[in-house]
């Protein structure tokens, strides 16, 4: 006698299946009949501009896939129960560590240099340049000189009397020297009652005679020699100095020109220590300071530069709420001009123990709630995927920082996970 107790348990199944089944299909029929109303509605949106109304279709979308992955998870569940192997996702995993996450502040600087000056002359004359546009020079260099108009002359007429002054006071000490000596003579003698009085006086009053004049022709040499100094220093005056060392960057007056204190005669610029400087909105006074990290990329240059905050004013503005912040840069090649564009980026937050999840791992539900999948159960080369709701804390520009619900040692999903449901099956790559 046959039993038909498989044929009935084979029944059985078939119907289950069919109940979980056939939900599915009559929706992702509804799903294809509905596609293209959808698709000409979105479009539509999109020729609108329409942002409120994208955000609304983006909502409707959300829940959709998250009725989907319910239903999904349903069958997964029940066809787990009826013994039936499920389809496993391939996937990349990386096991979670506390490592450091900075956050950064962005905004746009220029950058300026502090040795960037117009060189002028300190007199008027006809100049004579000695320097071209792009050349370097020194600090202190004789890059031109103004025609000294007599002034050397004069020197030479100074130092002349100077020295015919000099030679007055040779003769001056010399006589000093001789009335000394008499002068000692006779008061020895006029101590030994010998002599006469008048001989004594005569002597002492010669010599302190004698340096009375020493000590005015001193006099004299020290004004002359004051009158030939300023003369020569106003001759020195003729010569223009390089301030610092550094490029000529133009050249704005030509020699053979009558030039004047106050024209320029060259732009000179140093470019070896430059500093950009950016405006920083007053809601950050707290955080971003003096010595602060700062990355200074160079989009032009194609170029960063590590460093720290020097300076921060004492003053917000009162138009724009912002108060200006000055960085140092090196730039040992030159390549970094006065008034290059540059982007700030500064670190306003730092936390060297994060769990840190890049950015397109993280998902949402129609709920706006934030999570990410983890393998649970590792066998080998299998586990399970488990949906686990997370807090973001900061954003960085291709992660984001875990405040809650994850921990070190946990093993996120990566390369995968966007197609995965509660409790999927998976396979590790």
């Amino acid at each position: 006698m046959k039993s038909n107790r498989q044929p009935f348990l084979m029944n059985k199944e078939n119907t289950m299946i069919k109940k979980i089944f056939l939900p599915v299909a009559v929706g992702l029929s509804l799903v294809a009949c509905k596609k293209e109303a959808s698709d000409d509605r979105l479009a539509d949106l999109i020729a609108k501009k329409d942002v409120k109304g994208l955000q609304a279709y983006r909502d409707q979308q959300q829940k959709k896939i998250d009725s989907i992955n319910a239903v999904m998870a349903s069958v997964d569940q029940n066809l787990s129960g009826f013994g039936v192997n499920q389809t496993q996702g391939f996937v990349s995993v990386k096991p979670l560590a506390l490592e450091n996450f900075s956050h950064y502040v962005e905004i746009q600087g220029n950058v300026t240099t502090d040795q960037d000056v117009q060189v002028q002359p300190q007199l008027p004359g006809t100049l004579s340049l000695y320097v071209k546009q792009g050349q370097r020079v020194a600090a202190g260099q004789v890059i031109g000189r103004v025609a000294d108009g007599g002034i050397a002359d004069q020197l030479k007429q100074a130092q002349i009397q100077v020295s015919a002054v000099s030679a007055q006071l040779q003769q001056a000490k010399a006589a000093l020297d001789l009335a000394k000596i008499t002068y000692e003579k006779q008061a020895s003698l006029w101590k030994q009652k010998i002599g006469s009085e008048i001989q004594y006086l005569q002597a002492k009053t010669n010599y302190e005679s004698s340096a009375k004049q020493v000590a005015a022709v001193q006099s004299q040499v020290a004004a002359t020699q004051k009158a030939a100094d300023a003369v020569a220093a106003n001759l020195a005056k003729t010569a223009i100095r390089a301030p610092f060392s550094g490029v000529v960057d133009q050249v704005l007056q030509q020699t053979g020109q009558i030039v004047a204190p106050g024209m320029p005669i060259v732009k000179l610029i140093s470019l070896g220590l430059m500093r950009v400087e950016a405006k920083v909105p007053e809601t950050y006074i707290s955080k971003i300071k003096a010595g602060t990290n700062v990355l200074v990329e160079f989009p032009m240059l194609n170029k960063k530069v590590n460093s720290r905050i020097r300076l921060t004013s004492n003053y917000i503005e009162p138009t724009n709420r912002t108060y200006t912040i000055q960085v140092p840069i090196s730039n040992p090649d030159g390549l970094i001009k006065p008034n290059l564009l540059a982007k700030v980026k500064i670190e306003d937050y730092l936390n060297p123990n994060a769990i840190v999840v890049p950015s397109q791992y993280i998902y949402e539900d129609a709920a706006y709630k934030s999570f990410v999948f983890v393998a649970k159960n590792i066998n080998g080369k299998e586990g399970i995927a488990k949906k686990v709701y997370v807090t973001k804390g900061e954003k960085a520009e291709n992660s984001v920082e875990i405040s809650q619900g994850l921990s070190k040692g946990d093993i996120l999903i990566t390369d995968g996970s966007k197609t995965l449901t509660d409790g999927q099956k998976i396979k590790i790559q």
